[in-house]
């Protein structure tokens, strides 16, 4: 049984609340499960608009046997190399400790590393640095006492901890400071300083990938979406850019997309906030805390919608198991 950090895949699946994928701002990872639902087995599963990988994860991990073939496609480079790196094992804690990435370097490499650009963003929104400059020396405290075993004076002064209790691994680290601060009954801003132990959880989940290193059904493109080369018999699953959101770079013509979707020979799924175009079907809509905003904490209502081709295999299904 591989260890995660300290962490079995065995104790992951055992824990509940699921992550799949990377962290990412819009990641899947809350609906993933009552999305796939809906999806009919065939022979390829197509991922057009990848993003953190999410859904690919979950399909494989839970839909193995009704795909031969996973497609994740995102136009990305930067990202689609991130995924790649975590499977061949390149966030392996065994190879890999992840340095302290200041704000200054941070905007200096965001556009040319994706493990800075989306690890190291406020909310893996891309853009905006993690940490408010008043607690970004805290926080930098924290990470090299937890990561390096090195404890310097800020960090001794404000938890009394100058070493680790014997045989803690990163995970036990983290959860011990956690244990800490909680019984030292921190105020608020205290407690603020656990967002830092999450973000080694984060890393944690590009490790976890390498468990896909020997999977040979999963293939990879980096390609807009019209040029992805999609082959009959195949599930064709699309969460898009949302209208009046600023979660993508550069334009995305939705009425060029919702033309070409309409034109698809396979069963093809949308997510979307809203779909007006009755070319296409909605069939469920899913309300969850959102993970754009800065709270997490604002319901949002986010709809899966089909086309004919998807409508009607659901609506026999329906009929069939009545």
């Amino acid at each position: 049984m591989p260890k995660l950090w300290g962490t079995s895949v065995k104790q992951l699946k055992a824990g509940g609340g699921e992550k799949w994928g990377i962290p990412y701002q819009g990641s899947k990872t809350k609906i993933i499960d009552k999305i796939s639902k809906f999806f009919p087995n065939a022979d390829n599963f197509y991922d057009l608009f990848g993003g953190g990988f999410s859904v690919s994860h979950y399909m494989i991990a839970n839909r193995s046997k009704s795909y031969s073939n996973f497609h994740y496609n995102e136009l990305r480079p930067g990202l689609c190399e991130l995924i790649q790196n975590a499977i061949a094992g390149k966030y392996n804690y065994d190879v890999f400790k992840p340095e302290w990435i200041s704000r200054e370097r941070f905007m200096a490499e965001k556009e040319s590393s994706a493990y800075i650009k989306i690890i190291w963003s406020f909310g893996n929104n891309g853009d905006d640095y993690l940490f408010g400059k008043e607690l970004e020396q805290q926080k930098r405290s924290m990470h090299m006492a937890v990561v390096f075993d090195e404890f310097d004076d800020l960090f001794k002064n404000g938890f009394g901890i100058d070493k680790w209790p014997n045989h803690l691994d990163i995970t036990g680290k983290r959860l011990y400071l956690k244990m800490q601060i909680r019984a030292l009954k921190k105020d608020r801003c205290d407690l603020q300083r656990l967002q830092q132990l999450e973000r080694h959880q984060q890393v944690q989940q590009l490790e976890r990938l390498q468990q896909l290193e020997r999977l040979q059904q999963l293939n990879f493109t980096n390609l807009d979406y019209r040029l992805v080369g999609i082959k009959p018999n195949s599930v064709i699953y699309c969460d898009i850019p949302y209208s009046n959101t600023s979660m993508y770079d550069g334009d995305f013509s939705h009425k060029d997309f919702f033309d070409w979707a309409a034109a698809q020979q396979n069963p093809l799924f949308i997510s979307e906030y809203e779909v007006k175009d009755p070319r296409f079907h909605l069939l469920k809509e899913f309300v969850h805390r959102s993970t754009f905003s800065n709270s997490g904490n604002i319901p949002v209502t986010e709809r899966l919608y089909g086309n004919k081709i998807a409508f009607d295999i659901i609506q026999s299904h329906r009929a069939k198991s009545k």
